[in-house]
Formats: C-alpha cells, structure tokens, sequence
C-alpha cells in the first residue's frame, strides 16, 4: 500500500485544487514532472484551517463528510476511499427506511438515529431536490404469522398502526398479524451523487485510493473520521465485525406502489420476501446469511427469492427482470461502532472518530450517525484549539 501522496496539495490555493480535481478517479494520480504546480506561500488563515479526513464513500461516509462540512465550512475536508459511487454497498441496498439487524445497538440509539434521519429525508421529499435525491415516501405492510409486539420506533413514522383482518385476508389470507404504515425509500444510486455533489459544492475533495492501515493518514490530518464498515476488521482490528450477506434483485413492468414484507415463525427477524417500490422499478428480497463472503450473486438465490415475492404479489410473475445484486452488510455484534478515540501511530497521536457497524440500518440511521459525528468533530479541533471562527 502506497502512502498517500499529499505533499502538492500543501503548495496550491482552493482554486487550484479544483482546477486539477474534476472527477474522483482523477484525483490522487501523481503529476508528470512538466506538470508540477508551482509552489505558493501559504496565508496564515489557509496554514491555520482544520484538516479532516473521512475514510469510506457509502452513504455513512459521505453523510459524515456533508455533515462536517455543514457544521463547519472553515475545514478542509477529503474524502478517501477504495470504491464510490456506484460501487459501493449502499448503492446495491434496498433504501428503505427500517432499523434492521442493527446488533446491541440501544433501543434509545435506534430511535434517536433512525428519527433524525426519517424527518431529513422527508425534508429532502418535500424540496425541489427530492427527484435529484432519489428519496420517495411510501405506504405498505408488514405481515407476521402470529402476534408481533409493536417495535420501538413505532412512533417515528407518520403513520403506524396494526393491520385489520380485512386487510389481511386481501393481501395476506395465511398471515395472522401485521401493521400498516409509512416509510421511504432513498435510492442510494441517486442519493449518493446527490450527497457527493454537495460535498463537493462546499469545497470537499475526493481521493479514490485504498488505505490499509489509519497510520498512513497520521500526520496529515487533525480528525479521521473512520467509515469503512466492513473494512473496519482489518483497518481496526475489530473481531465483532462480521459480514451478513444479502441479494436482492431488482425488476421493472411492475404497477404496485406498496411495499410488503413477510415474515415466518423460522426467522421472525428476517422477512421471507420483501417488495420496495422505487420509481419505475422494484426491489425484491432477500437474504441474510451470517459470515459468508460471497459476493456474486446466485440463480438458485435469485429464483427463490422471485417465487416468494410472487406468492405475495401475483403481479409480479410478467415482471421484467433488470439486475441481480449481492453485497455484505457490515453487522457488529457490539451494535454500532460510534465514539472518539486517540491513536498512536509513531510520533502522532491522531484523533479518530469511528462511525461503522450499521448492517442494514445504515440508510436508515445514517443523518442521524452522521450529526453525532460531526459533534465528535467539533469537540477534537475545539480541544485542538482549531475550531473554525464563524464570519458572522
């Protein structure tokens, strides 16, 4: 693993920096020695602005980034990451707003999380930039095959309530319970270029590169804010770290604008099939299969997950199908990874903020994750004595 090279940003104004940054996949790439930028004395201002570094471009690492950046316009703030848009987990996820697998994250966090998060996606529905975003409400079911206590963040939806025998019996005859209520769905392969795009706005740089160990970074920055999900076990060494595959597909020619999730008395954690509507398309799912690693998605997989999503909605059987996809959930059995710590890498101490371990609750508890970080954020440079001055 190379080292990343940061000494030419050192000599070049803002304006310079963006002139050679268009695009993340140019970014990072050494010059030729005819294009070395010609060095420039640094004002004190510039000299004295906080650097801080997020690590992982899913949607917890760009929140994180937007977030910072929101908070504090003074910094300079860098992006690096291995994958972007569209590569990463989140792109492939179904973007329903639902806590799911989260470990023993508290009821309390859950709630506190994933309620930030549904009313700024909601603010997003109720802007102009709602279509860029790619964040839709939506109205739908969940079905169980006995009673069900309610969950802990009933109250968060605008609407949450038990489903009655009629509904039941029209959608699902064999179900014995069920609650009717509102969510949202966030298409991270629109979401994600919206947020880098913001980002970017507010003067963000991205570096697509992969980093292997968080000393590479030391020295360089005054904050890293750690986001590698997965990533986390080896960059970290964190053994609660553990992958929960999922696959899911995604299929066009579908009318239905509900979503349905059914569970079994087998798994009453996991939903047997699971129907989001997006758009044009719909995702259906799914799988949840602890420690395995395997990423290329499966026919057999595929064709099962297709039989129980039509045995919930019939419709489905002339649907078009567009993509199959297969990703890791980075669950921790801890529950999520979010606090400040101080590490040690030769003669730096770097102060380093850990937001990882979301499984699959990380779109729906990832603004709520990214403002706790941010506030981790202001509390490193105000103890670094570089908080940044506000112009008012």
């Amino acid at each position: 693993m190379r080292r990343v090279k940061n000494w030419w940003r050192s000599t070049m104004t803002r304006s310079d920096q963006q002139a050679n940054e268009q695009g993340h996949r140019q970014v990072g790439k050494r010059f030729s020695e005819d294009s070395i930028p010609v060095p420039r004395v640094k004002t004190d201002a510039e000299m004295e602005r906080p650097r801080v570094c997020v690590v992982g471009a899913g949607v917890i690492g760009l929140s994180s980034a937007l977030s910072v950046l929101e908070r504090h316009p003074g910094v300079e703030l860098t992006i690096i990451a291995e994958k972007f848009t569209p590569e990463t987990t989140s792109d492939g996820s179904g973007g329903f707003w639902m806590p799911y697998l989260s470990g023993a994250t508290s009821p309390e966090l859950i709630n506190k999380w994933g309620g930030l998060t549904y009313d700024h996606l909601n603010s997003i529905i109720m802007s102009e930039e709602a279509r860029d975003a790619g964040v839709e409400p939506c109205v739908g079911y969940w079905f169980y095959p006995s009673y069900k206590p309610d969950p802990v963040w009933k109250d968060i939806p605008l609407t949450f309530r038990h489903a009655t025998r009629r509904e039941l019996d029209l959608y699902a005859p064999d179900a014995k319970h069920g609650w009717f209520g509102s969510s949202m769905v966030c298409g991270c392969t629109r979401y994600l270029p919206w947020l880098e795009k913001k980002i970017r706005k507010r003067g963000g740089m991205v570096v697509k590169q992969r980093v292997e160990n968080l000393g590479e970074l030391a020295g360089q920055y005054d904050v890293i804010i750690n986001c590698t999900g997965l990533g986390s076990f080896d960059l970290v060494d964190d053994t609660a770290v553990a992958p929960i595959q999922g696959q899911v597909m995604r299929v066009g020619n579908v009318t239905s604008k509900l979503f349905f999730l059914k569970f079994s008395n087998e798994d009453p954690t996991h939903p047997v099939a699971h129907i989001f509507p997006w758009r044009d398309t719909v995702i259906l799912g799914g799988t949840a299969v602890k420690e395995s690693w395997e990423q290329v998605p499966s026919v057999e997989t595929r064709n099962k997950i297709f039989r129980k999503c039509c045995k919930l909605m019939p419709s489905l059987k002339d649907a078009t199908i567009l993509k199959d996809w297969t990703g890791l959930r980075p669950w921790r059995s801890k529950g999520i990874r979010l606090e400040r710590e101080r590490m040690k890498f030769g003669a730096n101490i770097v102060h380093v903020i850990h937001n990882y371990g979301h499984s699959g609750s990380g779109v729906t508890l990832h603004w709520g994750c990214a403002q706790d970080a941010a506030t981790l954020v202001s509390q490193c440079l105000e103890e670094l004595n570089k908080l940044p001055q506000s112009k008012l």
